[in-house]
């Protein structure tokens, strides 16, 4: 049981906290103090593709504004949904029952569409006759979203979507299984872009606001690392190690990063 002396002392510092950050310094749609806040660099666009955000919850706890819910917030034309096992989910399985809809996930796959190469004329045809195109996104670290994909029977039926990335992930703090593998931003942010060229989308550059917004919390995330006075702090080393120096973890090495058709 906690003694009177602990009890005032546990609550004269937390006053002292709420008076070292009022309530109104704090922006309540990243909770971060509006000095560190990024939400003015998000410009929400819309686009004709209607995205569902399937979010992890360790990625939903940990994260105030990071890469799932800077896209979340960049798409107009979207919305979150957290879990593990969609099986059972009813506004996944409303969507994915509704005539009015057609459902993909974006996930790599064998027999998966890739509109950076394949014919995406039967997209453009559904879009016509006023079908609504809904993609999926699983958010969650590369092993997590295989988990996801595994224990969900409903997403595991849906036809994927992909795209051929030309480039690696800017995503310097954070290490990647592969080359391949881009952060959830920058797969949107470029799937997106390969949609404009063939004429699913058009957008007309709007989702590189998506990009400033992720380098600002990249740069963020840095600052915070080489600041003594967070417990993030990292001794004053470079909050990341520099990716020529980096070895990739043995077990991506021998398992699958993606869960097979």
């Amino acid at each position: 049981m906690m003694d009177k002396a602990t009890y005032l002392q546990i609550k004269s510092e937390k006053a002292a906290l709420e008076i070292k950050h009022a309530r109104e310094n704090f922006c309540f749609k990243c909770v971060r103090l509006k000095l560190n806040c990024l939400c003015h660099l998000i410009a929400p666009f819309q686009t004709d593709f209607h995205f569902v955000m399937l979010m992890h919850p360790m990625e939903e706890k940990k994260e105030k504004m990071g890469t799932g819910k800077i896209t979340k917030n960049s798409l107009a034309n979207s919305h979150m949904i957290s879990g593990v096992d969609f099986s059972e989910q009813r506004e996944v399985n409303a969507l994915i029952n509704d005539p009015k809809n057609y459902c993909m996930v974006l996930y790599p796959g064998k027999t998966a569409v890739n509109v950076s190469i394949d014919n995406v004329g039967p997209f453009i045809e559904m879009k016509a006759r006023g079908l609504r195109l809904v993609i999926f996104i699983i958010d969650g670290t590369w092993a997590c979203a295989k988990k996801m994909m595994r224990q969900s029977s409903n997403l595991k039926n849906l036809p994927r979507i992909s795209f051929t990335a030309t480039h690696t992930s800017i995503f310097e703090i954070k290490e990647q299984p592969a080359d391949f593998c881009l952060s959830t931003l920058e797969s949107i942010h470029f799937f997106i872009k390969e949609c404009n060229r063939v004429g699913l989308e058009a957008t007309n550059g709007l989702e590189d606001h998506m990009v400033v917004a992720f380098k600002a919390m990249i740069d963020f995330q840095i600052k915070c690392s080489l600041d003594p006075n967070l417990s993030s702090y990292t001794r004053g080393k470079l909050g990341y190690s520099k990716k020529e120096d980096r070895i990739r973890p043995k077990k991506w090495l021998t398992r699958n990063i993606v869960l097979a058709d």
